[in-house]
């Protein structure tokens, strides 16, 4: 249908009327200005640099938080730094002279202290054994042998002509199961050792190793102790332990006698004990030399008082029984346990000297001749009796079949005895 112009305008006005218009918009894009353009890079530009400065500024702000944080709740003091190196301080006495810190002639005293020692050791290692209780025990089922070994210290105190006498502690050679006894001479010469003497009441053993079947080469490596005075020792006087403590390698340490006053009391006579500062317990074994390398204490555990210090029998104490026990001779014995007994008592009961028994031995001769507790013995055949460690070395002078007689107190009252001396070993 064709459309009049008349019916054109009427659309025209019906479009006009609704809002509607059905024709084609044009659009058209005018370019921008020069300047316009830079306006927008420079406003862009300027948006990124606010938010650089921006995040900066929040990024010194955590730093600086944190930093503060840090330093006043997670961190120490401030400690010095360490020194792998110090200077010495400088000393210039008046003479502009520069005085070291270091004591050197305090260091080369002590350096021939040690060298001391070294020798006075290198001097005695000759004197030292080890003594081995070896002991086999076989399977029952598999007939496998096994072979267990208890190590200890011995001094060769003696030599008889035909064997080396080794003086060791008994209580270890009682209580170790063993099959033999094996020694090892310094030098590493190995022999088998038989029980010479024993001393149980005292704690001692003397072993016997037969040398006829050692070489020149090893009896010129081997021999005895030197013996020194005991009773010379004063406190803090040094002292060097030799020995195999526990069973170990040769040992040595040194250190100072630390007391000497105490005494053990042993049927018929009395010990004393030298006690030191140098570390050990009860498993320790060897001897004590002075400072000039001579023997003065013998290692033992038996009377060990359960602290951490080594403890010896003073030499001066039993060298009499050790001559007694070296030559196979028989001695008699007592069998009581003494007390010394303080001046001050002595003179409150109007004596001047003697010795209080505090047990007696049973079967022994003191029980037979009916000494009882308590009783003071003063004289043994108009002899003074002033120790325990007196009676022993009066009483064991006497032989089988010689009469003796003691004077003693009993409640008060003088009394005399008299028997005829058995032999005991």
């Amino acid at each position: 249908m064709k459309q009049t112009n008349d019916t054109k305008d009427e659309n025209a006005k019906k479009a006009a009327e609704t809002g509607e218009n059905y024709g084609f918009i044009k659009e058209e894009r005018v370019p921008l200005g020069k300047w316009q353009k830079r306006r927008k890079y420079l406003r862009n530009a300027l948006i990124v640099v606010a938010v650089a400065a921006l995040f900066g500024v929040i990024a010194r702000c955590s730093y600086g938080i944190s930093d503060y944080v840090i330093r006043h709740f997670f961190t120490d003091d401030p400690k010095e730094p360490v020194t792998l190196r110090p200077s010495p301080s400088v000393k210039v006495n008046p003479g502009g002279e520069v005085i070291p810190d270091i004591d050197l002639k305090a260091l080369e005293s002590y350096e021939k202290i040690v060298q001391g020692v070294q020798d006075a050791v290198e001097s005695l290692d000759p004197c030292m054994a080890r003594i081995s209780y070896v002991s086999r025990i076989k399977d029952p089922v598999f007939a496998d042998v096994t072979e267990s070994v208890v190590d200890t210290s011995g001094v060769i105190i003696a030599e008889n002509g035909e064997a080396y006498l080794i003086l060791a502690q008994y209580d270890v050679y009682n209580e170790t199961r063993h099959d033999n006894i094996m020694v090892t001479f310094y030098g590493g010469k190995k022999a088998e050792a038989k029980v010479f003497r024993k001393a149980p009441e005292e704690g001692l053993v003397l072993f016997a190793v037969k040398h006829k079947d050692f070489s020149a080469a090893d009896k010129n490596l081997i021999r005895t102790v030197p013996f020194g005075r005991s009773s010379e020792l004063t406190l803090g006087s040094a002292i060097i332990a030799i020995g195999f403590p526990n069973g170990h390698s040769p040992s040595v340490n040194m250190g100072m006698v630390s007391s000497r006053a105490e005494k053990v009391y042993v049927p018929d006579n009395a010990l004393e004990i030298i006690d030191t500062n140098m570390f050990g317990g009860r498993g320790e074994s060897g001897i004590l030399v002075n400072s000039s390398g001579k023997f003065v204490g013998f290692i033992t555990n038996r009377y060990h008082n359960g602290g951490q210090s080594i403890q010896a029998l003073s030499i001066d104490k039993f060298e009499e029984l050790l001559r007694l026990l070296a030559n196979d001779m028989a001695y008699p014995r007592f069998g009581a346990v003494f007390r010394d007994i303080n001046d001050e008592v002595l003179s409150q009961m109007s004596l001047q000297n003697g010795i209080i028994i505090d047990e007696i031995v049973e079967g022994s001769s003191a029980a037979q001749q009916g000494f009882r507790k308590g009783d003071i013995i003063v004289k043994l055949d108009g002899n003074p009796v002033t120790a325990v460690e007196e009676f022993f070395a009066i009483y064991s002078r006497y032989t089988r079949g010689e009469d003796v007689e003691a004077t003693f107190y009993r409640n008060g009252k003088e009394m005399k005895k008299k028997w005829t001396v058995s032999l005991t070993y």
